[in-house]
């Protein structure tokens, strides 16, 4: 019996628990919470100052210096930053020097931006590469017989005639573009912004979003790469004046800019023009097979979506304005050469030939501890 009362005393004292177990929720909760401390994740600065150093450093350094151009210029070797800074002045009546936080146009090389774009929307299953583009822009001279792919490789013989210098929103400079489409050389490969122009049109269509929606949400808030329209970059405290061959700074019209859709109206530091194409190679911004179609060249051409297959790298330039930016890098992404210029050298290929250069120097030299 005294066994019997003792037992019923237990199971009495275990529910009693339990039932002031479940009326101190918080207590139990702060019973529960981990006493380990986490350190906070230390986000790295992709516009911070890296200067030269070893003999391969001098040596780089060394050439931008002879260059006798301005720009900011970023070195990566095997996925390691060795470079990023200024050479020159941003502003040559302020006497303001460059720095890796100072904003270049970024010309055509925007056309690679746009081009992920249109894959993302393949990705969707919204596009194919093998569409026409009758199915969206049926208005489009020969549109029965262009493909997107055709539009991202410059075959499909579009160019646009004519420019505005009127100020409108994205709508009517996509709308004036469109309008002014011809067929210049059907079937071969010609260079024209007029192709990116189309496929601008076709991601409207098939999005219902602006161009700019559809680049803020993608780099900027998907993949926290920055960048600056025009109306920004004016106003911007890194902002870089532009300079012709004659060394005269050009004038200031934003519409020159702004009319770029798709095709060079932005700007960017060079360390986030690298983690975009870094991480654009290494298949983390579309994965590598849409990476693949997406560069796939028109017959015996080396273009495709803003790039230029040297067989061993790609190649990436523009020229808008004053701003020349030149960049090389191994199909992996790894070893880097961009020289984001305010001084455009197209002409006399000195931009163009330091980076070949300075490519050709990193990836013989021994990697750098």
């Amino acid at each position: 019996m005294k066994r019997l009362h003792l037992g019923i005393g237990l199971i009495v004292i275990v529910a009693l628990g339990a039932f002031i177990g479940l009326n101190e929720p918080n207590k139990v909760a702060q019973e529960k919470r981990p006493t380990t401390k986490h350190e906070k994740i230390k986000k790295v600065d992709i516009n911070q100052t890296i200067t030269p150093s070893g003999t391969l450093g001098a040596q780089i350094a060394q050439r931008a210096k002879d260059s006798h151009h301005s720009g900011t210029l970023l070195v990566a070797q095997n996925g390691k930053i060795i470079l990023n800074q200024g050479y020159g002045l941003a502003n040559k009546s302020a006497n303001t020097p460059t720095t890796a936080k100072s904003l270049y146009g970024i010309a055509s090389i925007q056309k690679n931006l746009t081009a992920i774009l249109v894959m993302q929307q393949v990705a969707a299953g919204k596009l194919h590469l093998t569409d026409k583009v009758s199915q969206y822009l049926p208005e489009l001279p020969d549109a029965d017989t262009v493909t997107i792919q055709q539009l991202l490789n410059m075959t499909a013989g579009y160019n646009q005639v004519g420019k505005t210098e009127d100020k409108l929103d994205e709508a009517g400079y996509v709308d004036f573009g469109l309008k002014h489409l011809t067929m210049d050389q059907r079937g071969d490969w010609y260079y024209s912004a007029g192709n990116y122009v189309a496929l601008v049109g076709i991601l409207h269509k098939v999005t219902g979003k602006s161009y700019e929606q559809l680049l803020d949400n993608t780099f900027k808030k998907q993949f926290g790469i920055d960048y600056t329209n025009y109306n920004d970059f004016v106003n911007s405290p890194n902002r870089v004046e532009n300079y012709g061959a004659d060394g005269k700074p050009f004038f200031d019209n934003p519409s020159i800019f702004n009319r770029e859709v798709g095709t060079g109206s932005i700007e960017m530091t060079t360390g986030n023009l690298y983690k975009l194409l870094h991480e654009e190679l290494a298949g983390k911004l579309i994965s590598k097979n849409l990476l693949h179609q997406m560069l796939v060249t028109g017959p015996n051409e080396n273009y495709a979506s803003g790039m230029y297959d040297d067989g061993n790298a790609y190649r990436l330039h523009g020229v808008l304005l004053g701003f020349e930016p030149s960049v090389k890098t191994t199909k992996d992404g790894k070893t880097m050469v961009i020289w984001l210029s305010n001084e455009n050298a197209a002409q006399s290929k000195e931009n163009y030939t330091l980076v070949n250069q300075i490519f050709d120097l990193v990836t013989g030299a021994p990697a750098t501890k």
